[in-house]
């Protein structure tokens, strides 16, 4: 039996399981008897339930027929996710397991306008954006503009900030800009990773094995351990791998690659938390956590998109490198891919100490990351990068807890980060660049009455960088120094229509601090041109609502940005990859969440977002690099403004959602879950030029399901589970230039096998 009819067999006999469970209460409205199991509570015992859990601050439990309260902190201080005046997704512990989030890039479609990727050139590298703004790659003089922390630290580097998921309370997603209280670079908005803490008095444990297609093979252990009645200790080691699935130049041009597969995962990770309790007010909690990442970096491939072929590839001529000229058959015949190396080191250290002085909770949050890649190809030329970040920050907050109407927090931050880049590509060149920043903010909430409440932020923040570079290619040296600074503020007027529905008005401002772009090839002058600032004015409107005695949430958003000096990176001719600004965009869309518990045995979520956007003002001089013949009507790759304003925006897709079904049995003495989602998204580009090989074709339906088993005892469980069961071939993303592309998992499936104790 071939290769593609044995997946296509599993996915067949998969979803059939899968629909065997789920249709019987497809028809079923009414809710059942109130002591029959839950939505998200049966989840959370069939998943990664270990004693203690709080899944409600996750937002897993269902109670009866009723949603359960979601506490978030997006604002500082915990509160329902009901009542802030953030457009704010929250995915708890349980849910993570049931829905497959495995790591960063697996939150792909269950947020709103967010787009995902795999950084090019390494593993453990993410390409976030949201609501249409990010970074494409990981670039020395680049900062993120989609904020991720891990337990309150700011990550400064993309390489590095693709998390395993594991031993996870929860993970918040904001969408907007939240400079006021996240700080730097979180103009798209902001990924929080909450780690679950120790627990005192508690000891136990967890093993899981995860075995699967292309030689998968997963396991991790966790502990938590109570040292004494005051301090506690927690620890996980995880350790992934998994064989190649793309072959590498299978027509044999280069004779050292040929017949390799690229997609190959081996990753290390291990993460050691201590709880403290000093007194009844004061405690500490110290972590620190280390991943090695030896994975192939994202298989690209060096074709053209071929859109009568659904997003498969012919193959182009490209200087210096062979490949066969034939369309091929299918996807995974595809010649000619690049055989990257890959080893990436991240470590981190944080240190929260928390207390309470009266009415007054003071917080002490100290963190260091350093992160370590080395990079290398073999495709007919010379390449290798090797960078190195070390970051540390310091942040004091304090948040008063008053009785009245009015409450505030407010703290000061520090961050400074080092990295320097040596690579080769032709000629030696060394790139350092050293960032220090300081900041002081300041929120507050007054409350006007029961139902309506203000909030105001304001934050100052001072930014110093300075660039080292020995850059031959692109004509020199370069040592120079920029300061910025700016005061960044919100206002947001949310009231409380009834007790299930409320609404909000918000204004908020965003920044950006600037840079260079020497990554380019070309003349000095215009290689290493200052990058300004970026600003943004961003206003929203949202609804937030459980409906139908609790048992339908829905909340809807509506958003409208305006960036100046928008700042973008794209290959000009003559240039190569360049970083420019784009004096004025405008971008606006809808979020919609929903979560209905249609009764005691079937739950279904929905996911959906919208994205529109054009750049109002281009200079005629970006036109000219970034006009392509056939990206606009009429355009016919004419160099103007006019032209330039059609281009699409990259990582945007018009419309993007999920829907997913969980359905509980019980059965044989124990529970029966099964998921299923169906994802889906308009085309897009991958970088702003909008040339056909950016294109990121809509490919139809991602399906993905998983069907678990527990006991009662809630000692053991297993589960199967498969993704991309239509086996879709897609591109991801795309590199600069127009032969590159950068393609996405085919149908992976496996077994999780887990015991607690």
């Amino acid at each position: 039996m071939s290769k593609s009819i044995k997946k296509g067999y599993l996915a067949t006999v998969i979803a059939a399981v899968l629909a065997t469970s789920i249709s019987p209460v497809l028809a079923q409205v009414a809710p059942e008897e109130e002591n029959s199991v839950s939505a998200s509570s049966a989840a959370a015992k069939g998943g990664d339930a270990l004693k203690g859990d709080d899944a409600a601050n996750g937002g897993d439990d269902l109670k009866g027929k009723e949603l359960e309260k979601i506490v978030v902190t997006a604002q500082r201080r915990a509160q329902s996710i009901q009542e802030v005046p953030v457009a704010v997704t929250s995915i708890g512990a349980a849910d993570l397991e049931l829905k497959q989030v495995t790591n960063v890039l697996d939150l792909q479609y269950e947020i709103p306008n967010i787009s995902l990727a795999t950084n090019t050139g390494t593993a453990s590298g993410a390409r976030i954006f949201l609501r249409g703004v990010g970074e494409d790659e990981s670039r020395v003089s680049a900062d993120p503009a989609v904020g991720v922390y891990v337990d309150g630290v700011y990550v400064g580097r993309q390489v590095g900030a693709l998390f395993d998921l594991v031993d996870l309370e929860r993970v918040e997603v904001l969408r907007g800009p939240q400079g006021t209280l996240y700080g730097r670079n979180s103009n798209g908005g902001a990924i929080k990773l909450i780690s679950k803490s120790p627990e005192l008095n508690e000891n136990y444990g967890l093993v899981k094995a995860t075995v699967g297609s292309d030689g998968r093979l997963d396991g991790r252990f966790t502990g938590n351990l109570g040292l004494s009645d005051s301090s506690a200790i927690r620890a996980t080691v995880l350790s992934k791998s998994r064989d190649g699935f793309h072959t590498v130049n299978p027509n044999g041009d280069f004779a050292d690659q040929a017949g390799t597969e690229a997609g190959e995962k081996d990753t290390k990770a291990l993460r050691i938390a201590l709880y403290t309790e000093f007194n009844e007010d004061w405690n500490m909690n110290l972590a620190v956590d280390y991943t090695k990442d030896d994975s192939d970096p994202v298989p690209d491939s060096v074709a053209l998109a071929n859109d009568a072929d659904n997003n498969l590839f012919t193959i182009e001529p490209v200087p210096g490198v062979t490949c066969s000229a034939a369309t091929p058959a299918a996807f995974l015949s595809l010649g000619c891919f690049n055989d990257y190396r890959s080893e990436v080191e991240t470590s981190g250290l944080s240190l929260n100490v928390q207390g309470q002085i009266g009415e007054y909770d003071l917080s002490f949050l100290t963190g260091y990351r350093q992160m370590e890649d080395d990079l290398s190809s073999r495709i007919g030329f010379p390449y290798s990068q090797q960078t190195d970040q070390d970051q540390f920050s310091q942040e004091v907050t304090l948040t008063s807890n008053y009785e009245g109407a009015f409450n505030f927090v407010t703290g000061v931050y520090y961050f400074t980060e080092d990295v320097q880049m040596d690579s080769i590509f032709v000629f030696p060149s060394e790139l350092g660049v050293e960032t220090d920043a300081y900041a002081a903010f300041f929120q507050s909430t007054y409350e006007f009455n029961e139902t309506l409440t203000l909030t105001t932020g304001i934050r100052y923040t001072d930014e110093t960088k300075a660039i080292d570079a020995l850059m031959p290619v692109s004509g020199g040296n370069r040592n120079e120094e920029l300061d910025f600074s700016n005061t960044t503020y919100n206002i947001a007027l949310n009231n409380q229509f009834s007790e299930d529905v409320m609404g909000y008005v918000s204004y908020s401002t965003g920044f950006k601090s600037g840079g260079w772009s020497p990554d380019c090839f070309g003349v000095e002058t215009a290689c290493f041109l200052p990058v300004d600032e970026e600003e943004l004015d961003a206003f929203e409107i949202g609804v937030r609502s459980d409906l139908l005695d609790n048992r339908l949430r829905l909340n809807a958003t509506y958003f409208y940005n305006n960036y100046d000096n928008l700042q973008i990176a794209s290959t000009v001719p003559g240039l190569g990859f360049t970083r420019f600004n784009v004096d004025e965009t405008k971008i606006s869309g809808i979020e919609l969440e929903a979560l209905f518990e249609v009764s005691e045995s079937l739950t279904v979520n929905v996911t959906f977002g919208t994205i529109d956007g054009e750049y109002k003002e281009m200079t005629l001089a970006q036109a000219g690099g970034l006009t392509n013949s056939g990206s606009s009507p009429g355009c016919n790759g004419e160099v103007s403004i006019e032209c330039a304003k059609a281009l699409e925006l990259k990582n945007a897709p018009d419309y993007k959602g999920t829907i997913g079904f969980t359905h509980r049995m019980p059965i044989a003495q124990g529970l029966l879950t099964s998921r299923i989602d169906f994802s889906f998204e308009d085309d897009s580009y991958s970088l702003v030029a909008n040339a056909p090989a950016h294109a990121l074709t809509s490919v139809g339906t991602i399906i993905n399901a998983r069907i678990a088993y527990e006991p009662d005892s809630e000692k053991w469980a297993v589960a199967l589970w498969g993704k991309n069961l239509g086996d879709e071939v897609y591109a991801r993303a795309a590199a600069a230039g127009d032969f590159t592309q950068y393609v996405a998992d085919p149908l992976t499936w496996g077994a999780d096998f887990e015991y607690r104790f």
